[in-house]
Formats: structure tokens, sequence, C-alpha cells
């Protein structure tokens, strides 16, 4: 990690801690609402439906290590192909 010079180690943990909250919010587009989620329906000129939702990077990770929905999420949706 750049720091300034001048930059404490007590700046340097509130610049790291802050760095991890921010990449624990970053969104993350995941079909069939948790990770390894098997879903889907035939819709409308016979393509493939799933539904999605936009999550936090860190509760991805959360449900991935659960296998399971934690049910948070930015948004919801479904998408055909």
């Amino acid at each position: 990690m750049i720091s300034h010079p001048s930059m404490t180690s007590r700046g340097k943990k509130l610049a790291g801690l802050i760095a991890l909250m921010i990449l624990f919010f970053l969104p993350k587009h995941v079909e069939c609402g948790y990770p390894d989620g098997r879903c889907g329906h035939i819709g409308m000129f016979r393509q493939l439906c799933k539904p999605y939702e936009v999550e936090p990077l860190g509760l991805f990770a959360i449900e991935k290590l659960a296998q399971r929905d934690v049910g948070f999420a930015y948004s919801t949706g479904e998408t055909c192909r």
C-alpha cells in the first residue's frame, strides 16, 4: 500500500479498514439468488429465464460459505436468454 511518509500507523489502519469496507459493499451480479444455485424456467420464444440478484460482494462470500441465500440484495430481477 502506498502512503504518505508522515501517515501514522493508526492512519494506515484506518485507511485499510475503509478499503475493506468499500470492498465488502461492491456490487456482484448473482444468478439464481445465491452462488451455485440451480434455477430457471422456459419463457417466451423458448428462452431460458433465470432470476438474479445484485448484492454486496461480502454477502456473496458469506452465501458461498453457507451455501444458502442470506436475503439481502441491492436489486433483483429476471434475465432471459
